[in-house]
């Protein structure tokens, strides 16, 4: 027996040759987004681990009350944001003498820590101090630019007491 095709068969075929390019066209959009998505987001997330990581950095520095490090010459204070910036190299920007992150510190004195906090100050002796490293992370995938067009501020603080490097 003879199966007979549809008279109109071969014109449907020729129509529906452009459906499996839209198809791929639209699918492949999707998918692209969501592994850029993931890179983007991952990017982000590598920021935020850096930023945290170069505030505990300068905060542990910053309690051994050394006063000399490497460029700085009895500038504690130069020294404590030199090593949070140089824990900023992976950053965009960042780095020893990168411009996209901004260290600052301020202490409590002891023994009562109130307030108000003494900003630039790195302390004494038993102080309070805590280190601040701020970073703009901008992305890379132009949907998460339009959310978020001039970048996200991320800030990593890290608050430890001076060890006492002297009488307190």
């Amino acid at each position: 027996m003879k199966t007979q095709k549809p008279p109109n068969s071969r014109k449907r075929r020729q129509g529906e040759r452009g459906q499996s390019i839209v198809e791929f066209a639209f699918v492949s959009l999707v998918f692209f987004l969501l592994v850029f998505g993931i890179i983007d987001f991952s990017r982000f997330f590598q920021s935020w681990v850096t930023v945290q990581h170069a505030a505990r950095e300068g905060a542990r520095y910053a309690i051994t009350g050394q006063v000399a490090c490497t460029g700085y010459t009895n500038d504690r204070d130069a020294c404590i944001a030199a090593t949070a910036k140089k824990a900023t190299a992976g950053l965009n920007g960042g780095g020893p003498g990168g411009t996209a992150v901004t260290v600052s510190f301020k202490s409590w004195q002891y023994p009562a820590y109130s307030d108000p906090a003494a900003a630039g100050d790195s302390g004494d002796q038993c102080d309070a101090i805590e280190v601040e490293v701020d970073y703009t992370h901008s992305f890379v995938l132009p949907v998460l630019q339009v959310l978020a067009p001039s970048g996200v501020n991320l800030a990593g603080r890290q608050r430890m007491v001076n060890e006492p490097f002297g009488p307190c």
